[in-house]
């Protein structure tokens, strides 16, 4: 018989999980727009760095590997919250994100960790990083102009995390690995 834990696929990214307070933050603001259906839960909100897509069970020990040596290359470090932004043109939106502040330390770790997955020859996805936080995904476009932005808020990063992405916008770490203190 087909052994079913053997054929186990993931849905797999590597991210950051964004502290408990900004979580709270943003769940306030989005409660700011009653009656708007299609927010990301605030529980799962997160940066992707690198989207993996399906993987079987058995690439996880690589994909740690790999994980482990791009967060002991790099320091932990600061962000702050930005613009409200769109993938769209027309001035309405299916994707509502938050932006972020530049910050070269998000795209030397983003840039590592791509580098170090196509070496190693692991899949991703190979669209440009753009770092943002999704914030809705809308059934029906919304008009831009009636969203105002959160305030910014600064947060520290201190760990890079494998994700399993499951349905409904239900996101799992799977392991963190910390980055080094500054």
């Amino acid at each position: 018989m087909f052994d079913q834990v053997e054929a186990r696929h993931l849905r797999l990214f590597f991210g950051l999980p964004l502290p408990g307070d900004l979580h709270e933050h943003l769940s306030q603001w989005q409660r700011t727009f009653p009656g708007t259906e299609g927010w990301s839960r605030p529980e799962g909100l997160h940066l992707t760095l690198a989207f993996l897509g399906q993987r079987p069970m058995e690439s996880l020990p690589s994909l740690e590997r790999i994980a482990a040596t791009v967060a002991f290359r790099h320091r932990a470090f600061a962000l702050r919250t930005a613009a409200l932004g769109s993938f769209s043109r027309a001035g309405s939106t299916r994707l509502l994100w938050l932006g972020l502040a530049p910050a070269p330390a998000l795209e030397a770790l983003a840039g590592d960790l791509r580098r170090t997955l196509q070496v190693a020859g692991e899949a991703m996805d190979t669209k440009p990083f753009h770092p943002h936080v999704t914030l809705a995904r809308f059934r029906q476009a919304q008009p831009m102009a009636g969203f105002t932005a959160p305030p910014t808020q600064g947060f520290n990063v201190d760990s890079l995390t494998l994700f399993e992405s499951g349905p409904q916008g239900c996101y799992t770490g799977l392991r963190s690995w910390y980055l080094q203190r500054v």
